[in-house]
Parts: structure tokens; C-alpha cells; sequence
């Protein structure tokens, strides 16, 4: 989902013919609380805006810290690349490039350069500047966490050629007292063949007793090869957290430990080694094993979990549970949910054991009365099976169309819109001064929520 702002175009005069496809940009790396309005009011000085464009998850409305921008004019939209690209803006720093239609470069990388071992104070702007004579930069990113550099980062160019050409100049280089590192760039799923297993050498060892030591440890382990480093993690007493690291020197012998190792004993516990992983990819496998466990919960018992409502605010729990036990069949969980101070809501969920037990519910209890109040029950759905259902009820749609432009206003109040229309003429005429102009312009039926909001900032602004 994305709004979108609409500006009135300018007169032809100020529009000369200098490249029209190339009109918009894209920009990327915004802060969450960035607003189209924001996106405004930074781009309008460069010249006439055609429209703004922040996109926005479709189901929570929340900004997906992208959007786009589009000029009439390429010679204003090249300005706004070059001044605004890699600007901070509310503490992060924006990423700015050319609006591709053609998906195909994205996706197949090419151009597209990884570099590594930068040094922590390089910046995006500053690893553009060491790439971009050897030409045309596309995209260029430091990658961050925290705001703090992870001393890697990509630079991808308008053609293959280019790229080549800046990997072999500048591989090896010394920035910095840094050495770079420069490669093409390789898809995360592209990076191990199914054929091949990946290499390592630093193992990860958990569930080691607490009076397991370091020197016992390594004994375990340097039967199967040279131990370059060792280490188990503690707390701040100093008491062994029961994990550690251990580092061989070749890949193989790292492999032959997990193969022997993992699952025997030292001490009283039985250990577990396997790869150290890298923070992504931990967090990507606790990812997946909990979306695996949740979607099986869900398939489990998706026939056998029933949605009541019309409680009484009285009902509780354990009263919702005595009226259902009735019915017959195991009762798995009963809730009623509440608001934030722990007042009902009036509905709730019984879950059964099986779909047929579910099912006997309904026949016997939907309609029901407990504490005065009739029941509704129905097998509870997701949230995205209700929009589906809501998509395809039988209902009419209504359709509304409008005429480009015919009743384009400021974002101001209704009882200023003669004056303000009779302003806005002179303005289309005359881009010096919709330059220095508020240009935050809306149809005129557009949301009249959406005016509210935002007219109150523009109001303020002589126009």
C-alpha cells in the first residue's frame, strides 16, 4: 500500500525534453517516522514534483522506509540525486538512485561489486566517491547495524565492464591502513551448490558442565587436530555461562570433531558441537523453526478452535469452560480476551481436541444463552482469511472516477480554496514561484482524514 501526493504540472516552458524516462528516483534507507510530507518538503526546492510516493506495508499501514519521487524534469531530478543522496535525514542516512523498471539488473547482480575489510569510518558517500570514476554508480550501500559500520558494503554499476574495472584497480588497495577486499557479487543462494558443503573451522560447544575447563576442553578436542584458539563463555562472576568456542586450523578437522563429538560425554553432560553460526544466521533458523512450529499449530488445530462472542462481561475463563464442557469432549484451552486494564472484550476462543468435538459444540451450544447474553459461535479464522472472505462477499463495488487535475488544492482549509485557487493559476504559470512554494497538492476529493492531518502544517506556510 502507498499514498501517493499529485502536483499540478508545470507549464510547458518548464519542462524541456532532457530524457523524460529518467524522472524518477528512488529512495531508499528511511527512517520509519518519515512522512510523504517529509519527502515534500526536502525535494521541492530542486524543481516541480509530479508526485510522492512512500511505500507501506498493505495490512499495518506502516512505512516500509522506501518510497519514490518524480520530477517532470530529469535536470532537477539529477540535482536531487547528487545533493541528497547519502543526506542524513531524522539520523539515518538516505540511499538515493534511479527508479529502474526493469527488474533484471536487481535480480541478476549484474554490476553489482561486495566489498570488504573496510575500515569502520567509511561511509557510504565515502566508498562512492572511491569507486565512481570508474563509472556510472547505480546504488552504493555501507552495510549498518545500529548506525555503526559491519565493514562490508556493495557498489553496483550501470554495466558489467565498469565493475570489472573497478575490481581489478581497486582489490588489494590500502584505504585506510585497510586492504580491500573486492568481489563480485554472489546471491546469498547462489554462494553453496547443493553439491557442496559449507567450510568452517570455529565450532560452537554448549551444555558443558560447569567444572569442565578450558584445559579439559581442549584435551577433548586437539586429539583431532591443531586448536588455534579456545574459550568458554562467562558470566560477570565468572562462572561458566556452559557454552564455548573451539577454533581448529583446518576445515577438515573441525568437521571430523563434529562427527565424533556431538552428542558425547565430558563430565556429567552430554555435549553438543556443531558450526558456529554467524548472528543472521541464528537469527534466520530460530526464524524458520518458529514459523514451522507456529504453522503446524495452526494446521493442527485450524478445525478445531472455535470464536465465541456476545459474552457477558461477567463470564470469565473458567465459566466460559463449564458452559462448553457440556457438550462433551476435551477442552485444550479456553480464553476470553481482554483490554489492556483487563476488562472483557465479550469474545473469546475454545479450542477442542479434535475438529468433530468442535463441531458437536456449535450444533449444541451457537445460540445459547450464558449470563443472559445468546452465543455466536464459529470456527475462528486468521485475520487474513477474514480479509479474503470480506474480498470476495458479494457486495458491488463502487467505483468513483475523476478528472485529472480538475479540482487539484492545496493541503489548506476549505473556506481559503477561492483564494488559494486563484494563487495556484499564477503558480503553474510561473515555476520560480512553485518553487518557492508549498506544492503539497491533493484532488480535491481525495480523504478529507488525510487533508485534516496534514493541512495544519501547510496552513502555517505562506503560499
Amino acid at each position: 500500500m502507498a499514498a501517493e501526493l499529485a502536483v499540478p504540472p508545470p507549464s510547458k516552458a518548464a519542462t524541456p525534453d532532457d530524457s523524460p524516462a529518467k524522472t524518477s528516483l528512488y529512495v531508499g534507507d528511511l527512517d520509519t517516522q518519515v512522512t510523504e510530507r517529509d519527502l515534500l518538503e526536502m525535494f521541492h526546492y530542486f524543481g516541480p514534483l509530479a508526485s510522492v510516493r512512500l511505500c507501506r506495508d498493505s495490512r499495518s499501514g506502516k512505512s516500509l522506509c522506501y518510497g519514490y519521487v518524480n520530477f517532470f524534469s530529469n535536470s532537477h531530478a539529477s540535482k536531487a540525486l547528487d545533493i541528497m543522496n547519502h543526506a542524513e535525514v531524522k539520523g539515518k542516512l538516505i540511499r538515493i538512485m534511479w527508479s529502474q523498471r526493469n527488474p533484471l539488473p536487481r535480480k541478476t547482480g549484474i554490476g553489482n561489486l561486495f566489498v570488504k575489510n573496510l575500515d569502520p569510518s567509511i561511509t557510504s558517500s565515502l566508498l562512492q566517491s572511491i569507486f565512481c570514476e570508474f563509472g556510472t554508480i547505480l546504488s552504493c550501500k555501507v552495510a549498518e547495524e545500529n548506525g555503526k559500520s559491519k565493514g562490508f558494503g556493495f557498489v553496483q554499476f550501470d554495466s558489467e565492464e565498469c565493475a570489472m574495472a573497478a575490481r581489478g584497480a581497486l582489490h588489494d588497495r590500502v584505504v585506510k591502513g585497510k586492504k580491500l577486499y573486492v568481489s563480485k557479487f554472489v546471491k546469498k543462494s547462489k554462494r553453496t551448490t547443493g553439491h557442496e558443503e559449507p567450510t568452517f573451522t570455529n565450532l560452537y560447544v554448549k551444555n558443558i558442565a560447569e567444572d569442565v575447563t578450558e584445559d579439559l576442553l581442549r584435551d577433548k578436542f586437539s586429539r583431532f587436530g591443531k586448536v588455534c584458539s579456545l574459550a568458554i563463555m562467562k558470566n560477570d562472576k565468572g562462572r561458566s555461562k556452559g557454552f564455548g568456542f573451539v577454533n581448529f586450523e583446518l576445515p577438515e578437522e573441525a568437521k571430523k570433531a563434529v562427527e565424533v563429538l556431538n552428542g558425547s560425554r565430558l563430565g556429567s553432560n552430554l555435549l553438543f558441537v556443531g558450526r558456529a553460526q554467524k548472528k543472521a544466521e541464528r537469527e534466520d533458523l530460530l526464524k524458520h523453526e518458529h514459523e514451522k512450529n507456529f504453522n503446524y499449530c495452526i494446521q493442527k488445530f485450524k478445525a478445531s478452535n472455535l470464536y465465541v462472542k456476545n459474552l457477558d462481561i461477567s463470564v470469565d475463563e473458567s465459566k466460559l469452560q463449564k458452559h462448553f464442557s457440556v457438550c462433551g469432549g476435551k477442552i485444550i484451552s479456553v480464553r476470553v480476551m481482554r483490554d489492556q486494564n483487563g476488562i472483557s472484550r465479550r469474545f473469546g476462543f475454545v479450542c477442542f481436541s479434535t475438529p468433530e468435538e468442535a463441531k458437536r459444540a456449535i450444533d449444541s451450544l451457537n445460540g445459547t444463552i450464558l449470563e443472559g447474553r445468546y452465543l455466536y459461535l464459529a470456527f475462528a479464522q486468521s485475520k487474513e482469511e477474514r480479509h479474503r472472505g470480506m474480498l470476495n462477499s458479494p457486495i458491488s463495488p463502487v467505483h468513483y472516477n475523476f478528472t485529472p487535475y480538475s479540482t487539484l488544492y492545496p493541503l489548506v482549509c476549505c473556506a481559503k480554496r477561492p483564494e488559494i485557487e486563484r494563487q495556484t493559476q499564477r503558480s503553474i504559470t510561473n515555476t520560480q514561484n512553485l518553487r518557492g512554494s508549498a506544492i503539497a497538492y491533493v484532488h480535491g476529493r481525495q480523504s478529507v482524514y488525510f487533508q485534516r492531518e496534514v493541512c495544519r502544517e501547510f496552513t502555517k506556510q505562506e503560499l
